[in-house]
């Protein structure tokens, strides 16, 4: 209930700030995290059958870090949904990246 009130109380223009920050943590992590896995995974190993690990990789981290900071902005609030977004956008990638190595041995190594 005070999670409510508290986004009630912000301003539209708080609130597009937030939204920002969201667009921001998710827009630059993927970036960047897209750019290291095609590289560890794609280009150094010239595996060209990891390119679509990596492309539906980066797709389901973004998806899933977008579904975590609606989830948080409507149940908690605004502020809540910048923390809890980048906890996950830092733990997804992770997971990603442990999940694309054991792909690059099941599709490369041989």
């Amino acid at each position: 209930m005070a999670a409510a009130s508290l986004a009630g109380n912000m301003t539209r223009g708080a609130k597009a700030a937030v939204a920002i920050s969201l667009v921001v943590i998710v827009g630059v992590a993927a970036a960047f995290m897209f750019l290291v896995t095609t590289f560890l995974f794609h280009f150094s190993g010239g595996q060209s059958r990891m390119e679509p690990v990596v492309n539906y990789g980066a797709l389901a981290v973004v998806a899933a870090t977008i579904l975590v900071a609606i989830v948080s902005w409507r149940a908690r609030s605004p502020a809540e949904a910048v923390k809890y977004t980048a906890i996950a956008t830092g733990v997804l990638w992770v997971a990603a990246l442990i999940g694309e190595w054991g792909f690059s041995f099941t599709l490369g190594a041989g």
